[in-house]
């Protein structure tokens, strides 16, 4: 489909307007939809204010923090993240992760990607999530001082490593 606005180049956006029963499409082009955020022009939201609005209720339960976190890699801050809703880089994702959590969840439903993976991958991604839960499964035996199942488990997790 071609943009709307410059009729010239491929339209990967789509823009989607209700209003009671009133139904608008754009289509837009990279290029033409980042000069219309820029112009502030309604219809342009972009995922950057979607992402700063979903970590509002965040920022309201951080209010009582006497300091806002700040990334040690970009130093880019929680307050700057949440009005940009970008992040600097991948550092962010670790220093932010307890405001991110609430956000992934409310997009995807989940905190880790559950689509598809490449077969070369399948198999070292599912025996990285098999020595996962074994080693959840050994705090968890840990903390409820059952020894004789840790014992098992870390043999398990030994034998497991080794192959």
């Amino acid at each position: 489909m071609i943009c709307h606005v410059c009729k010239d180049r491929v339209a990967t956006i789509r823009l989607k307007e209700i209003v009671g029963d009133v139904v608008t499409e754009l289509h837009l082009c990279q290029e033409c939809f980042h000069a219309r955020e820029r112009e502030g022009i309604s219809g342009a939201a972009s995922m950057n204010t979607m992402l700063g609005t979903l970590a509002e209720p965040e920022k309201k339960k951080a209010k009582g923090k006497a300091k806002s976190e700040k990334c040690p890699a970009c130093g880019i801050t929680e307050e700057q993240f949440r009005s940009k809703g970008r992040l600097g880089c991948s550092q962010c994702y670790e220093t932010f992760a307890r405001t991110l959590e609430p956000i992934l969840t409310k997009i995807h439903g989940f905190t880790e990607h559950r689509g598809k993976v490449p077969r070369q991958a399948l198999r070292s991604l599912d025996m990285k999530n098999e020595l996962r839960r074994l080693h959840e499964d050994l705090q968890r035996a840990i903390v409820s001082e059952n020894y004789e199942r840790a014992a098992k488990l870390r043999d398990k997790i030994r034998k497991f490593e080794d192959t």
